[in-house]
């Protein structure tokens, strides 16, 4: 499978927001993640770091 896992980066914390993440995009200046069933979540982030061995997508808030 090439789902990954979304990650937020809370101060020097990683929060997990989303499993299975089939889909990143932006989209009104906002980053749209979509899992494999269907479900999206909207944040207001961007993009640190894209590991797809490790299948990990890590983000962080807009300043």
């Amino acid at each position: 499978m090439c789902e990954s896992h979304a990650y937020l980066l809370e101060g020097d914390e990683e929060r997990l927001i989303m499993e299975d993440v089939i889909s990143v995009r932006e989209e009104g200046g906002k980053l749209l993640l979509s899992n494999i069933i269907g479900e999206e979540s909207s944040l207001d982030a961007e993009v640190v770091a894209i590991t797809l061995l490790d299948h990990r997508i890590l983000l962080k808030p807009r300043a």
